[in-house]
């Protein structure tokens, strides 16, 4: 990698590149131009202008984005061809992210200004023939055009990543996307600088027709005129994504101004959207009802899902209670006539609950009624703006929820708000498309709310968080409730206090397709765990802190049945360690964490994919671990040997691996890597696969770059992860 200190090439005591000088024949900064004939003539040594020319600027896109940048300030950039190919590559790049490396993400407007500058101009004045003598940059004015103000620029980045950038106002990313008529994905998540009042102020004033994806994620000085600015400045017709959560600032106006000018949006994160109300919600589920697939919700305090949700329920219940009760079956209900009868009893009995529980019925009856009534006037209002049909419209099912996906209502409304039958309610009108449904810290949720959303959805069905439930179901019901989930593979059911009974919660065994399993601080009794233990042979993340009842010597007990059974990750603390944690990773030796704390394999993976994944991106070595590494003691030739050996196999196994068998199921620092969904599998939406799932498990199918973060792979939930590969384990006793 090129130094970052600048040195004048011409000074022998001072230029790195001096004592190279000769081999590579690089031409410093003072030689002139009729020095190249005196090169031409030297056949002994390799020209690298010669090399560049010939080759073209080509040879930088085998090169990370990272190291690209870094080498700004490089005595490399002084040459000429150098400088012009490494931007004419950027310029042709699809994909231009700032957030992959740490030093990347301290650039400020003024600088990235100027990037965006030299590649509009190197591209637009390069010619291979140009000489020293004559002028090497033109200034290129992208406002006189003559293409309907489309700027003409030769830059092809569709992916823009800016996101954790936390130094850009807004000015740079408004530069970039004046001189980027194709972008399509625009990452500014945690740009906390990030203002679109000032700097978004005219009206259709970038050209960005093909923009499908806006992430603003973290963005917490945007407000509610920032908000509308930023949409109606980018011309967002075409958006399929938006991602606003953390944009406190959010409130129904500008939810209204958004979804008039987003037709076909598919994917909406407004969490932490503190003055949301259940109208906007509304809106936003009716307008987009044919298209929208992900809605989240989370901690929106002022959402009251009755109002939202109440007429509907009425109409449910007069279909569920009248004797031609199958118009009150999903459409893909499968199931004999035990199990119809069960999900008519559970449907009646929840949305009865759920009259009971509020006292001014009619009320909030009224409101929903009102809401609705509004949803259809404003539909029909932007749909002759849209120029679609209103009739044909009309006709369509007009459900809310129709096409949704993911659907995450994690700590939504207030803890007065009675949500007894709304996610019933939901799941009826979803028709059950629902793959993940995330429902933590709601506590007012009936048991029957979830047997009736896993029956609905139990084709789908993927994931689920329940945590802090206090409503689960009884002994007799209990078997209805976990085998409408058997297609699940992930579960948390931590906090639920209701686990009484030797036998009770046995019925966890129909759930055999499990990936991740949580129940911290429940009363599951020991005899119920290790019976599902030794029938899930796919499990790789067990969490059971806080159950008084268990013992850590019958988990490793369960081991000795299932020997099928690899755990990556278990939290067993605050349990009875009758069985040491040394003897925990001898019976499971594929731990990656244990407690919460990385095992040594798992220290070992980690590294091997940070490491690898830097130099995949080009990121620079940080002076605090370079200066650690030369004030270490060098071992002796053995133990270097050896643990560079460790190192490469480890590398090679992480790369040629699912990144899940590295990082675990857990986030952390350590574990930031490239992100990929698929269209084909349906994997999106705040989930996505690892670059080596991209390649094997969905090879030939419509693969799509997210970006970089944190997080762990999903492809052993949402698909048959062909990337799972363990090490055999030795054949031992168990030892406790």
């Amino acid at each position: 990698r090129p130094r970052t200190t600048t040195r004048h090439l011409s000074s022998p005591a001072s230029s790195p590149w001096h004592v190279h000088a000769k081999t590579t024949n690089m031409p410093s900064s003072s030689s002139n131009n009729d020095d190249d004939d005196d090169d031409d003539d030297d056949d002994d040594y390799p020209n690298l202008n010669h090399i560049i020319s010939s080759i073209g600027m080509h040879i930088f896109t085998y090169l990370p984005l990272g190291s690209i940048l870094n080498g700004n300030a490089s005595p490399l950039l002084v040459n000429t061809i150098f400088h012009d190919a490494i931007y004419q590559s950027l310029g042709q790049t699809s994909n231009l992210s700032l957030s992959q490396c740490a030093h990347l993400r301290k650039i400020n407007d003024d600088a990235l200004i100027n990037l965006i500058t030299n590649i509009v101009e190197v591209s637009e004045a390069y010619h291979p023939g140009y000489t020293r003598q004559v002028q090497r940059r033109r200034r290129y004015d992208c406002s006189n055009t003559s293409n309907n103000g489309v700027c003409p620029c030769p830059i092809k980045v569709t992916h823009l990543d800016v996101s954790r950038c936390r130094m850009l106002k807004g000015e740079g990313i408004h530069y970039c996307l004046k001189h980027m008529p194709g972008v399509e994905r625009v990452i500014c998540s945690a740009t906390l600088k990030f203002d679109a009042t000032n700097h978004f102020a005219t009206c259709g004033d970038l050209h960005t027709s093909k923009l499908e994806y806006l992430d603003v994620s973290g963005c917490v000085r945007l407000d509610n005129i920032g908000i509308k600015r930023l949409v109606t400045t980018v011309q967002g017709k075409h958006i399929r994504h938006l991602d606003f959560s953390g944009c406190s600032n959010l409130i129904d106006d500008s939810v209204a101004g958004t979804v008039a000018f987003c037709q076909g949006l598919e994917c909406l994160n407004v969490a932490g959207a503190v003055d949301l109300t259940a109208f906007g919600v509304g809106l936003i589920a009716y307008v987009c009802r044919s298209t929208l697939r992900c809605l989240s919700l989370r901690e929106c305090k002022s959402v009251n899902l009755p109002k939202l949700l109440m007429s509907a329920s009425d109409e449910l219940i007069d279909l569920a209670g009248s004797e031609d009760d199958h118009r009150a079956l999903p459409p893909n209900f499968k199931g004999d006539t035990n199990d119809r009868s069960l999900y008519i009893a559970a449907l009646c009995s929840v949305l009865v609950q759920m009259m009971r529980v509020h006292d001014n019925v009619g009320e909030i009856l009224h409101m929903s009624q009102r809401y609705m009534a509004s949803f259809k006037k404003l539909d029909d209002k932007w749909s002759t703006i849209w120029g679609l049909n209103v009739l044909e419209r009309r006709n369509k099912d007009d459900r809310l929820f129709g096409n949704l996906e993911v659907l995450d209502i994690g700590h939504v409304g207030n803890s007065n708000i009675r949500l007894e039958g709304c996610i019933a309610t939901i799941a009826w009108l979803n028709g059950g498309k629902l793959k993940q449904v995330d429902l933590e810290g709601l506590e007012n949720v009936s048991h029957f709310d979830v047997s009736v959303l896993g029956s609905t959805s139990r084709n789908n069905f993927k994931r689920l968080n329940a945590s802090s439930i206090t409503d689960l179901p009884s002994e007799h019901s209990s078997c209805f409730f976990f085998h409408a989930m058997k297609n699940i593979s992930e579960l948390d059911l931590s906090g639920c206090k209701h686990w009484q009974g030797n036998s009770k919660g046995v019925a966890l065994v129909f759930l055999t397709n499990l990936r991740s399993l949580k129940l911290d601080n429940t009363d599951i009794k020991e005899a119920v765990l290790v019976t599902v233990l030794t029938k899930c042979k796919k499990l790789l993340n067990l969490s059971v802190s806080g159950c008084r009842d268990l013992t850590s010597s019958k988990i490793c007990a369960a081991k000795l049945v299932n020997r099928d059974l690899r755990l990556l990750e278990l939290d067993c603390r605050y349990i009875n360690l009758d069985a040491s944690l040394w003897k925990i990773q001898k019976v499971y030796p594929s731990l990656l964490r244990l407690n919460a704390r990385c095992t040594e394999k798992g220290r070992r993976m980690l590294k091997a994919h940070q490491t690898s994944y830097s130099w995949r991106v080009g990121a620079r070595e940080s002076r605090n671990k370079s200066c650690k590494s030369k004030k270490r003691k060098r071992g002796n030739n053995n133990s270097a040997s050896s643990s560079n050996d460790e190192s490469k196999e480890v590398v090679s196994f992480s790369s040629n691996r699912c990144s899940i068998l590295s990082t675990g199921v857990s986030y952390s620092k350590s574990c930031e890597q490239e992100m990929f969904g698929c269209k084909t599998c349906g994997i999106g939406f705040g989930n996505f696969v690892c670059l080596a799932c991209s390649k094997k498990c969905h090879e030939g199918h419509e693969v799509f770059s997210v970006g970089y973060g944190l997080g762990c792979c999903d492809c052993c939930i949402f698909s048959d992860c062909k990337c799972l590969e363990f090490d055999e384990e030795p054949r031992r006793g168990i030892i406790y």
